[in-house]
């Protein structure tokens, strides 16, 4: 439109200089319909780039995801003068669409309104809707019922993939939406499209970090990696698995804390936990908890592996050495020297988040986790007690001994038990 009538206004600032004399123009229609169409360009520019400022700092601000669509679609409604519009957005779960901001609205956004109806089609296609008077599709009969004048719907696409879409209408007779209209729109949309995904990115990136830092407290860094890349085949709902569990506690716990003044003894044990822990995370195993001074970790939930028990076997072996590192390190200081037991018991359990709706930890229970409990607690210092499940599964990659049966609480029959003092010299 600019260019149409460049010559136009070329001509009448010739007609107009100082140093010739002035002469009236002659107003063909053709030149006054082009002043009229460039005024319309001039308008629809002056909106475009006053909206585009707008969304630009919607863009680059803060704003959460509601917020960034309210302007938007105020924007929108603005700029073009609509008396109604809403924004649906397709939902990442099942591609439903979803109404997330509306204005003027009322009850016309129900499944099967022509409002949702249009945004349906144009978030579906990927393709504007523009209704007007005299048009014939097969909605326009039910919005000219509703009194609807124009409406405009245009759909929501970054990068090849569509968001969702956000519709417009007028009911003022004197007020009719046109291709020029679409066009704008269209060009919002595209930057609201922007400043939406923006947002829905960010907030992604958030929840992703919240959920490394929570799987963080229990899962070594490669499994929290393994569950996040494959969140759709490591499921931390509950469910029967495969499990070795491993309990570890110190040997006379109580009689050394009783000698000792509280601060020594939180400092002591924090540093004895921490060693087991960077101990149970190398053989990629999940903590799970810690009570008093007995540390249990898992190796099978939540994701299971074939050579578990082997791990948690080696993992065990790794944490008396460990602790034997640090008895010399207290020794030279003058500090208490710990000792550890060990117990370890493979089968199935269930696995998952448990506990009350104030607080859930990732955790397993089942008769074989009592087990290990079990053999943790008939362990003396220095001794890793593993259950025949166990044994039979790792007994020719250690060197183990029987040491007779154990009887668990709520068991009949008593269970062969084995202390594993190394493991064997080909497999260490």
């Amino acid at each position: 439109d600019m260019n149409r009538v460049g010559h136009e206004i070329a001509s009448i600032v010739t007609e107009t200089r100082d140093d010739t004399p002035a002469r009236p123009v002659q107003s063909t229609p053709t030149s006054r319909e082009n002043l009229v169409a460039m005024g319309r360009a001039y308008r629809r520019m002056a909106a475009l780039f006053r909206a585009s400022n707008q969304v630009s700092r919607l863009i680059t601000s803060n704003a959460d995801l509601s917020t960034r669509l309210a302007a938007a679609l105020d924007t929108a409604m603005d700029v073009l003068a609509a008396d109604r519009g809403f924004i649906v957005l397709r939902d990442d779960k099942d591609g439903a669409l979803r109404v997330h901001m509306a204005r003027e609205m009322g009850k016309d956004l129900h499944e099967g309104s022509p409002s949702m109806t249009l945004a349906q089609r144009a978030a579906d296609s990927g393709e504007p809707v523009l209704l007007r008077p005299g048009d014939t599709p097969e909605s326009s009969d039910s919005i000219i019922a509703q009194a609807i004048n124009s409406v405009m719907c245009v759909p929501l696409i970054v990068e090849g993939r569509i968001l969702g879409a956000v519709y417009v209408d007028t009911r003022r007779r004197d007020h009719t939406f046109g291709e020029e209209d679409l066009e704008l729109f269209a060009s919002l949309a595209a930057q609201s499209a922007l400043a939406i995904e923006n947002v829905r990115l960010y907030d992604r990136m958030l929840a992703a970090e919240r959920r490394r830092a929570n799987l963080s407290r229990f899962l070594s860094p490669a499994i929290v990696e393994a569950v996040l890349r494959e969140q759709t085949s490591i499921a931390l709902g509950v469910s029967k698995q495969q499990v070795t569990t491993l309990f570890g506690d110190i040997r006379g716990f109580t009689r050394i804390a009783e000698r000792m003044a509280p601060p020594e003894l939180v400092e002591l044990l924090n540093g004895h936990f921490t060693a087991m822990v960077e101990v149970i995370f190398q053989a990629q195993g999940t903590l799970d908890k810690f009570v008093g001074d007995e540390i249990m970790a898992v190796f099978g939930a939540p994701l299971t592996r074939p050579d578990d028990p082997e791990r948690a076997i080696r993992c065990a072996l790794a944490m008396l050495d460990a602790n034997r590192i640090l008895n010399d390190e207290r020794a030279r200081t003058g500090r208490a020297r710990f000792d550890m037991g060990i117990g370890i018991a493979t089968g199935e359990a269930v696995a998952g988040r448990i506990g009350s709706p104030q607080r859930m930890e990732f955790t397993v229970v089942g008769d074989r986790v009592n087990i290990a409990h079990r053999l943790c607690a008939m362990a003396g210092p220095r001794q890793v007690l593993i259950c025949e499940t166990t044994y039979e599964k790792v007994q020719f990659l250690v060197e183990a001994k029987p040491i007779g049966t154990v009887t668990v609480k709520g068991r009949e029959k008593p269970l062969h038990a084995f202390e594993v003092s190394r493991m064997r010299p080909n497999h260490a």
